[in-house]
C-alpha cells in the first residue's frame, strides 16, 4: 500500500457511497427542535431521542444524512439515509476500520475522524467517539464546503447524554 487511497477499505467505502448516492435523489432535511439552550427531546424513548438529535444535527449543519452506529456496525439511529439502515451502519463500520488502520499506519492514536469526498459536491465524515470506553461512530453526508466539526461535537455531547441515561 503506497497511499491511504490504495487501501481496499477506502476503495470499498468510496464505491459503496457512490452507488448509494447514484441511486438516491436529494432528500429534504426535516426541521429540528429549538435552537440553543437546554436540549428538549419530544420522544421518551432513547431511539427516538437519538433520531431527533440526528435530525437536529442535519438541520443545523445543512447535512443530508446522519447515521449513529456501534463498533460492530449495528445502527442505533439514522436520519434521511440514502440507503437501507443496515447498509449505512455497515458502511460506518468499514470506514471505522479504515480509521483504525490509519491511526496505526501514521502512529497517531488521537485521530478520531476520517473524511472521504464522494464527488465534487458531497463528502462523508465519520467521527469515532467513546462513551464509558465503548466506541461509537457518527457518520454524516453533507456538502464539502461545510465545516462539520462544531455541529458534530455538539451532537456527540447530546448523544452521550442520551446513551448514558440509566
Amino acid at each position: 500500500m503506497r497511499t491511504l487511497w490504495d487501501s481496499s477499505e477506502i476503495k470499498e467505502a468510496a464505491a459503496l457511497f457512490n452507488e448509494i448516492l447514484a441511486r438516491s435523489g436529494t432528500h429534504p432535511v426535516s426541521p429540528a427542535g429549538p435552537p440553543g439552550g437546554e436540549k428538549v427531546w419530544e420522544s421518551v424513548y432513547r431511539g427516538g431521542q437519538l433520531e431527533e438529535e440526528l435530525v437536529s444535527l442535519c438541520t443545523r449543519g445543512k447535512f443530508s444524512s446522519a447515521v449513529l452506529a456501534d463498533i460492530h456496525g449495528l445502527p442505533l439511529a439514522v436520519h434521511n439515509g440514502p440507503a437501507a439502515v443496515e447498509v449505512l451502519a455497515a458502511s460506518a463500520s468499514v470506514l471505522g476500520e479504515s480509521l483504525e488502520k490509519t491511526t496505526r499506519l501514521l502512529n497517531r492514536p488521537q485521530i478520531d475522524n476520517i473524511s472521504v469526498d464522494i464527488d465534487y459536491i458531497d463528502k462523508i465524515v465519520l467521527r469515532k467517539f467513546f462513551i464509558d470506553k465503548e466506541p461509537y461512530f457518527l457518520m454524516i453526508i453533507g456538502p464539502q464546503h461545510v465545516d462539520e466539526r462544531a455541529e458534530v461535537e455538539l451532537s456527540i455531547s447530546y448523544i452521550s447524554t442520551i446513551l448514558k441515561k440509566r
